[in-house]
Parts: structure tokens; C-alpha cells; sequence
């Protein structure tokens, strides 16, 4: 009869309490492992053999991972986690500022910063500008189509803007001080003297020759009910020297009226306040129906009147007065019979 040959086992959760004598074998069912007593302790007879494993989750030993040339920076490694590298660019040796004209290399690298100037900016046409103006593709000058510029003295050339003289009044009493004045041509001197003036037509104001009158207008008024300069006027100036102001507040108060006095006369029917002309009130009385009240005379009544019978015979008619009228009567019935 065939014989078992059976050794020592267990899990490994009582791989602790084990003991096993110097031979003796054990083996851990839930991790494959052996062991072997060797009089003292248990020793594992197939180890994991880590160094020559072909996977694993962490690395035996940690490495540096480095970056170099235009950017620097490292981390160590060792496989158990994802890592960042702190990169640092390589300094280009340009002084940290703002600068309008830069120098790179073929990595866009900057090498070196300066600011533009005049002979940086290239030589453009004026087509390539757009804000310079109409102005600017003028040409300098006087002629059709030029830009005018001042002269050395601050002015524009008499052919672009005449000389233009601003005229100064002189009042003055006598010719003596007219040709004492500093004036210019195209001043006027006011003569008190002779209520006349005169312009300066020529320089120089010395000169009687060179100031022109200036003539009064043969149409202007000269003056005002035989008055001159500044003139007043009265009502007797005009032929009203028996007419007085008066304000309509007290023209209209009980005035007295003479003579024959007109007024517009009302349509007929008007019954207001305004005044009545004798035309109205004769055209009133002839047409006496546009009278209202109690008339002395009329030819109808303003409002018709019914006239009525009553008791032993009835009837009624309307009466205005305009015609003759006549009223149907009835007797009154009585019981018949024979009396």
C-alpha cells in the first residue's frame, strides 16, 4: 500500500506562533512560501529576489533626473510616484528694463536690448502714413494749392492776406487837433466843430489833403420838429398840445360825450351789455317780435296760450295772437229718454 508523505502547514497569519525543529519543513498555503527549522528559527527557503526582478513598483535605488543647456532643473526618482521637474531658464545676460529694440538668437533667445533711434526708423512715403492730413502732401508757397507759412515778422504775404487797418474814432473840436493825431489810414476824426468827420485816406495825419469827409446821406433825417441832436419831443411839438394822457383805466370812466357820437350798432337779438345805437332800437321796435318782456303792442304772443271750455260744453284751442281762432265745442251727454 502506497504511503503520504505530508510536512507542516499553514496561512501565513500563523506563521508566527510556528516552530520548527532543525529539518523540519513548513509550507504557507496563501503566499507559496517554505520554510525550514534550522534549531533557532524558521528560515525561508525561496526569498522574493527583488535585484533581479523584471517589474516592480518602487525602484531599489532612487535616481536624479536632470535638465541642462538652455533650461536646468532636476528631481530625484524612484518609480513610486509621478514627479515635476522646477525648471530654470538659462539667464541671457540682458539687464531686466523695457526696451524698444531687442536682439535674439535662433531660439528667440534676447542677447541684448537698446531703444530705437533716428536711424533705426526707415525712410516711408507719406502714402504709408494715415495720420499725417491733407496738409502735409502740400507743397510750401504761396501759389494755387501751396501752404502759406509766416514771414520772419510773424505774418502772412500780403498776396495770401492784404494788410487790414482797424479803424480808431477820434473826437475832436477843432482842425488843429484832428491833424495832431497819431492815426493810422482808415481812422475817423470826429469835428465837433463843424458836426462833421472825417477819414484818413493817406498816411500821414498832418496833412488836410490826406483826410476825406465823410458825407452825410442827402435822405437822412436832419432833425425832428425843427430840433437837432438829441431831441425830446412834446405833444405841442406835434400839434397835441390840448391832448392830455390819459390810461384806459380812467378814459373809460364816466365819460361825458358831446356832439354826435357813433358807436357799432348790434346785431339784432344782442342782449348784453354793450351800447345800443338808435339804429338798433329802431330796428328793435320794427321788428317788435325780437323784443322780450311785456310789450304795449305786438302782432303775437311769445309763447302761445291753449284756451280751454269746460262744465257743460268743452273744447280748447292754442291762441298766440297771430290770427283769428275758432273752438270746436261739445255739449255734454245727458241720460236720453223721453220727456
Amino acid at each position: 500500500m502506497a504511503q503520504t508523505l505530508k510536512i507542516k502547514r499553514g496561512n501565513n497569519a500563523n506563521l508566527g506562533g510556528l516552530t520548527l525543529e532543525a529539518g523540519e519543513p513548513a509550507f504557507v498555503l496563501d503566499t507559496g512560501k517554505l520554510y525550514v527549522g534550522d534549531g533557532a528559527d524558521k528560515v525561508l527557503i525561496n526569498p522574493d529576489i527583488v535585484p533581479k526582478s523584471k517589474t516592480t513598483d518602487k525602484l531599489n535605488t532612487a535616481r536624479t533626473i536632470s535638465l541642462s543647456g538652455d533650461i536646468t532643473g532636476s528631481v530625484s526618482f524612484d518609480g513610486s510616484s509621478d514627479v515635476t521637474i522646477v525648471t530654470t531658464e538659462k539667464a541671457s545676460g540682458v539687464t531686466s528694463g523695457t526696451y524698444s529694440k531687442v536682439t535674439v538668437d535662433k531660439k528667440g533667445t534676447v542677447t541684448a536690448g537698446t531703444n530705437i533711434t533716428a536711424d533705426d526708423v526707415p525712410t516711408l512715403t507719406l502714402s504709408k502714413i494715415s495720420d499725417v492730413g491733407t496738409a502735409a502732401s502740400k507743397n510750401v508757397g504761396i501759389a494755387s494749392g501751396n501752404v502759406p507759412v509766416l514771414d520772419e515778422s510773424g505774418k502772412l504775404d500780403t498776396s495770401i492776406l492784404p494788410a487790414i487797418a482797424v479803424t480808431d474814432t477820434f473826437v475832436i473840436a477843432t482842425e488843429i487837433e484832428m491833424l495832431a493825431l497819431t492815426a493810422q489810414v482808415g481812422d475817423v476824426a470826429v469835428r465837433t466843430d463843424l458836426n462833421r468827420s472825417f477819414i484818413l485816406k493817406t498816411a500821414d495825419a498832418s496833412i488836410v489833403a490826406n483826410w476825406q469827409e465823410l458825407l452825410t446821406p442827402t435822405d437822412a433825417v436832419l432833425s425832428v420838429a425843427g430840433k437837432t441832436g438829441i431831441v425830446t419831443l412834446t405833444s405841442a411839438d406835434v400839434g397835441l398840445g390840448n391832448v392830455t394822457n390819459e390810461s384806459k383805466e380812467t378814459m373809460f370812466t364816466n365819460p361825458t360825450f358831446t356832439g354826435v357820437s357813433i358807436a357799432p350798432t348790434a346785431d339784432a337779438g344782442t342782449n348784453t351789455t354793450q351800447i345800443a345805437t338808435t339804429k338798433f332800437v329802431t330796428n328793435a321796435v320794427v321788428n317788435k317780435t325780437s323784443i322780450s318782456g311785456n310789450a304795449g303792442t305786438a302782432t303775437k304772443l311769445a309763447t302761445p296760450i291753449n284756451i280751454s271750455l269746460t262744465g257743460d260744453v268743452v273744447g280748447s284751442t292754442s291762441f298766440d295772437g297771430s290770427t283769428d281762432v275758432s273752438i270746436t265745442v261739445t255739449i255734454s251727454n245727458i241720460d236720453g229718454g223721453t220727456f
